[in-house]
């Protein structure tokens, strides 16, 4: 179950399966990590209506969902989500709270995502990013393998898409 996967203790952080009743808290992050980045307001309206900044407690009772949580503040740093698939798996979210940018909350994370997706039998990671996490992604190995291109207020966004051999 992957649900279960080990959790981890690194110094004075927790990871741990997130709950379904942990949804709006994530969720929360998620647009605090947005704003963070200063998208424009007609763009962060548009994800909003559309669904897109946010996860549902349908969604962490069906993928993998991990949360990073300082042992002694008992705050959320951090989550990943993703969606396995038979021989690979979409990480479909990776946020950290903009206050921990400069930290390896992010790697961390990363690299527990990889290590759950590669010990269900996925082969590769697929990840869609724009700008702001590309660099991250190569950073820790992955390769552009082609581009999306998202509808937006403000015309059509082009994502990169990155693979990463497990």
């Amino acid at each position: 179950d992957l649900h279960s996967f080990p959790t981890r203790r690194s110094s004075d952080l927790n990871l741990w399966a997130a709950r379904a009743d942990e949804a709006e808290t994530l969720s929360h992050m998620i647009f605090r990590a947005i704003t963070y980045w200063d998208y424009p307001r007609e763009l962060t309206d548009h994800w909003l209506e559309s669904g897109k900044l946010g996860i549902t407690p349908e969604e962490i009772e069906k993928d993998p969902t991990y949360v990073a949580e300082d042992e002694e503040e008992l705050e959320v740093l951090g989550f990943y989500s993703m969606r396995m698939k038979e021989k690979s798996c979409e990480l479909r979210h990776l946020f950290v709270a903009p206050e921990f940018l400069g930290s390896d909350i992010r790697s961390m994370l990363f690299l527990h995502a990889c290590e759950l997706a590669e010990t269900a039998g996925a082969e590769y990671m697929k990840m869609t990013a724009d700008f702001h996490l590309s660099s991250f992604y190569e950073e820790m190995g992955a390769e552009i393998v082609g581009e999306e291109r998202e509808p937006s207020p403000h015309g059509p966004r082009t994502l990169k898409i990155f693979r990463l051999p497990l």
